[in-house]
């Protein structure tokens, strides 16, 4: 699987307002930079694995001959003039293998975790998304619905107040407008819900986000 087309780039256009959102979701949370960070230092401490050879102590020390003046004291004094030594740490060179392997599954590791949350976020958006196209549809309904109860009770409330319909009438056509009005309102919360939960994820205003989707179906 390619994963990194899980994501459209940042540098790139989304083919459809769904990818638009994922892709907002993507770029604008703080916590899936994480896992970027993550990667690089994951990285850094393997490049390091491969310096580890140049690790070792260096040491350099001149005889006193090469300060005194007298050139008598000097030729008396013992060899050498100066000493040159350098000293490798032997158990971090037999280590660095294992050391080198494990930094590489660190790096694997952070580099799943990355892949891994492109997945699950592509997919929380989509679901919320869904949710929320959903709500409308169920909005829409309800509408509807206390549209038509409306027009029914406002009959009935006239025709009960002509005495043509008895009071049992009237109340039923009464509870049954109430009632999807209470629907109509429940519907309206879940939309407004649902675009929360969509905010949340793509880091900016849903009427921001709307205005982005009707620019795009002009050009197209």
């Amino acid at each position: 699987m390619d994963f990194s087309r899980v994501i459209t780039p940042q540098d790139q256009s989304p083919r459809t307002f769904e990818d638009q959102l994922v892709q907002w979701a993507w770029y604008n949370s703080p916590g899936n930079a994480i896992y970027k960070e993550q990667i690089e230092i994951a990285a850094k401490k393997k490049s390091l694995t491969w310096w580890e050879l140049l690790d070792a102590n260096v040491s350099f020390n001149l005889n006193e001959g090469n300060f005194i003046q007298d050139s008598v004291i000097r030729n008396n004094l013992f060899y050498p003039k100066y000493n040159f030594g350098i000293t490798f740490n032997l158990g971090a060179i037999a280590s660095r293998p294992a050391r080198s392997k494990i930094a590489e599954s660190e790096l694997k590791i952070a580099e799943y975790e990355e892949q891994q949350q492109k997945l699950r976020v592509r997919a929380e958006v989509l679901q919320r998304y869904e949710d929320y196209e959903l709500s409308l549809k169920v909005l829409k309904s309800k509408t509807t619905a206390a549209e038509e109860g409306e027009s029914i009770y406002t009959l009935v409330l006239e025709q009960f107040e002509n005495d043509k319909v008895d009071f049992k009438d009237f109340s039923a056509a009464s509870e049954v407008y109430h009632r999807a009005n209470e629907a109509k309102a429940i519907a309206k919360t879940r939309v407004n819900k649902a675009r929360i939960f969509i905010e949340e994820l793509i880091g900016i205003p849903w009427e921001k986000a709307v205005k982005r989707r009707r620019e795009r179906e002009r050009k197209n």
